[in-house]
C-alpha cells in the first residue's frame, strides 16, 4: 500500500524536484539511463535513513510508557499530519511546504550546479541524496507514518516501498519530457493529495480503537 502511496504522488514529485533529473538528461546518451538510476538510488537511501530515524524516533515514544497508549498517540498524531499535508496538496491550506521546497531546490541548485554538470557519476548519486533532504510535503506524510510503526525496521521498510513507488515517474522524467507539461500534473495532483489523505485515515483508524500492526 506504501509503495502504491509512492507510486500516485510520484507527480508532486515531478512537479517539486523534476529540476533534477531534467538536469542530469543532458549527459551522453550512453550515460543517461545509469545516471537517472544513480540518481534515484542516492534518493532511496536517504529516505530510508529518515525512515530509520523517524521509526527510532516512534520506538522511543513508545518504550517510554504504556505502549498501547503511546501506539494510538502516534497513530493519531501522524494520521492527523497526514490528512493535512493531503489537504495542502488539494490546495485547501496555504502551501508553505510548497514554497520552502521550490526556495530550497532553488538554493540547492546554485549550490550543487557544478555537481549537475559534473561526468563523473557519483555526481548523480549524490544529488540523489541531497534531493531527498528538501522539505516535501510527502516525505513529511510518510515519514510521520513511519514514526507511527514504532520500530526502526519498519520505519526503513515504510520509507523505502513509498521511494520504490515514485521511481517510476523520476526515472522516466529524464527520458520523457511530457511529464512537466503543466496539464499533465494537474490532472494526476489531485489524486496524490486524497490518496494521502486516506493514508492518513487509515492511521487513524488504527489510533481509534484498531489493533497497531507493524508493516505496510
Amino acid at each position: 500500500m506504501t509503495f502504491l502511496g509512492g507510486l500516485a504522488g510520484s507527480l508532486h514529485c515531478v512537479g517539486m524536484c523534476g529540476g533534477f533529473p531534467l538536469a542530469l538528461a543532458g549527459a551522453q546518451p550512453s550515460q543517461k539511463v545509469l545516471r537517472q538510476l544513480l540518481y534515484n538510488l542516492g534518493r532511496l537511501n536517504t529516505l530510508v535513513f529518515i525512515g530509520g530515524v523517524c521509526g527510532a524516533a516512534g520506538a522511543a515514544v513508545v518504550s517510554a510508557g504504556p505502549v498501547s497508549v503511546l501506539e494510538r498517540g502516534l497513530a493519531l498524531t501522524a494520521g492527523t499530519f497526514m490528512i493535512v499535508v493531503g489537504l495542502e496538496m488539494l490546495g485547501l491550506f496555504a502551501q508553505l511546504t510548497t514554497r520552502g521546497a521550490q526556495f530550497a531546490q532553488a538554493t540547492l541548485g546554485r549550490l550543487l550546479g557544478g555537481t549537475m554538470r559534473s561526468t563523473s557519476l557519483a555526481a548523480p548519486l549524490a544529488l540523489g541524496v541531497f534531493n531527498a533532504f528538501l522539505p516535501c510535503q510527502l516525505i513529511y506524510a510518510f515519514a510521520a507514518r513511519a514514526a507511527s510503526t514504532g520500530s526502526v525496521a519498519d520505519g526503513m521498510l515504510t520509507m523505502l516501498c513509498f521511494g520504490l513507488g515514485t521511481v517510476p515517474a523520476m526515472l522516466s522524467l529524464g527520458l520523457a519530457r511530457w511529464m512537466v507539461r503543466p496539464r499533465f500534473r494537474v490532472q494526476l495532483a489531485w489524486a496524490s493529495g486524497v490518496l494521502v489523505i486516506a493514508f492518513g485515515a487509515m492511521t487513524l483508524l488504527r489510533a481509534f480503537g484498531a489493533p497497531h500492526h507493524h508493516g505496510m
